[in-house]
C-alpha cells in the first residue's frame, strides 16, 4: 500500500503538470505551461538567468517546461523503468485495440521519462505518423495524426539536437508520408498551406541537417539503412520537389489552353504566366539536385563504398542531368502564342 501511495503521489503529478499540458499542445489546444512563462519573456529563460538551467554538471540545458518532468524522473528512482516498461505494453496493446483516446498520454508519459533516447522519439512517431492513421476513414484525421506525430518528434529534436536519427526521421515523414503516399496530393496541398513551402523541400532540409549532424557527432544510431542511403534521401528529395514543380507547370500550361480555347485570355495568360514560373522554378531545382547527386557520388567514391550504390548514385546524376537539359530546352522553346502545341509534347512527370 505505502508503495501504490508513493506512485501515486508521483504519477498525479506527472500527469497533471507535464503530460496533460503538452497532449494538449499536441492537439494545437495550449502551450504548456513552463513554456507560456518562458515565452513571457523577451530573452526567454536562459538568456534572462545568463546561463542554461542544469540539473547536474554536464547536462544538456533545460526549459522551464522540462523542469517538473525532470523532478519527477528522479522522484520516481528504481520505480522509473517497471514504469516506462508497463507505459510501453500499454501503447502497443491500445494501438492493436485501436483505443486512440489515451495514446498521446501514454506517448508524452514516455516522451517526459526517457526524453534523451532518440530511438524512443523514432519509435513512437513512426506509430502516431503511419501506424495508428491507417486505422481511420477520414483523410482529415489521418492528416491530424500526422502533423500531432510532427509535433512530438519537433520536441525530441529539441530534447536531442544533435541527433541525425530524428532529423532523418523528419526528412521520411514529409518524403515519404506526406509526400509519396496514397494520399500525397491532400497530405501535400495541406502543407504549403500551413508551412508555406513544398514538403519535399522541407524534408530536404531535414535530411540535410542530418547528414551534418551525423558527419559531426555520428548519431544515425545502429538502425541507419546505412550512411551512402540515409544521405542518398537528400539527393532524392530534391529530385521529387524538381519533379513536383515540373507537374505544377503542366497543371498551369493545361489550365492556359483550356482558359484561352473557351475565349477567357486574361485567365490563360495569368495561368501561362504562373507556368513559366513554376518552369523556370524547375530547371533550377533539377540543377539543384544534379549537383547534389554528383558531389555524393564523389565524396563516397571517396570513402570507398560499394560500387553498386556508387552506380545507383551516377545513375541518379545522369537523370537529373538529363532533365536540366529537357527544361532548358523547354523553357527556350515555349511561348504563349504555340502553348498548345508544346502541351502536345509534354508529358506529367510522375513521382515514382
Amino acid at each position: 500500500m505505502a508503495i501504490l501511495v508513493a506512485l501515486a503521489a508521483v504519477v498525479h503529478p506527472l500527469r497533471r503538470h507535464v503530460v496533460e499540458p503538452r497532449r494538449q499542445a499536441l492537439l494545437g489546444n495550449v502551450q504548456p505551461p513552463g513554456r507560456r512563462l518562458a515565452l513571457a519573456s523577451q530573452f526567454g529563460f536562459s538568456t534572462a538567468a545568463g546561463v542554461g538551467v542544469r540539473l547536474v554538471p554536464g547536462s544538456s540545458s533545460l526549459e522551464l517546461a522540462d523542469l517538473p518532468a525532470q523532478a519527477v524522473t528522479v522522484i520516481l528512482g528504481g520505480f522509473r523503468g517497471p514504469y516506462v516498461v508497463w507505459l510501453w505494453m500499454k501503447v502497443e496493446d491500445e494501438k492493436q485495440r485501436k483505443i486512440h483516446f489515451d495514446l498521446l498520454d501514454r506517448y508524452t508519459k514516455i516522451a517526459a521519462l526517457q526524453s534523451d533516447y532518440p530511438d524512443m522519439w523514432v519509435f513512437h512517431v513512426w506509430n502516431i505518423v503511419w501506424n495508428v492513421p491507417v486505422q481511420w476513414q477520414s483523410i482529415e484525421r489521418k492528416y491530424q495524426w500526422i502533423r500531432r506525430g510532427i509535433e512530438f518528434l519537433n520536441e525530441g529534436y529539441r530534447k536531442n539536437p544533435h541527433s541525425a536519427a530524428i532529423m532523418a526521421e523528419m526528412g521520411r515523414i514529409y518524403s515519404e508520408k506526406i509526400g509519396r503516399s496514397q494520399e500525397a496530393y491532400y497530405y501535400r496541398r495541406r502543407v504549403r498551406e500551413d508551412e508555406g513551402r513544398s514538403a519535399f523541400l522541407i524534408a530536404y532540409e531535414w535530411y540535410d541537417r542530418a547528414r551534418k549532424a551525423n558527419d559531426q557527432y555520428g548519431t544515425l544510431g545502429p538502425r541507419s539503412l546505412g550512411k551512402p542511403v540515409v544521405y542518398s534521401q537528400a539527393c532524392h528529395a530534391l529530385s521529387y520537389y524538381a519533379t513536383e514543380l515540373l507537374q505544377e507547370t503542366y497543371d498551369a500550361f493545361q489550365r492556359s489552353v483550356e482558359a484561352r480555347a473557351a475565349g477567357r485570355e486574361a485567365e490563360a495568360r495569368a495561368a501561362a504566366d504562373t507556368g513559366f514560373a513554376r518552369l523556370a522554378q524547375a530547371e533550377s531545382a533539377w540543377d539543384w539536385a544534379r549537383r547534389e547527386w554528383y558531389e555524393q557520388a564523389v565524396r563516397f567514391e571517396k570513402e570507398g563504398t560499394p560500387s553498386v550504390l556508387l552506380e545507383v548514385y551516377n545513375r541518379l546524376y545522369s537523370e537529373a542531368d538529363v532533365w536540366v537539359q529537357q527544361t532548358a530546352a523547354l523553357r527556350k522553346d515555349a511561348t504563349y502564342e504555340n502553348l498548345p502545341e508544346v502541351l502536345t509534347r509534354m508529358k506529367r512527370p510522375e513521382i515514382q
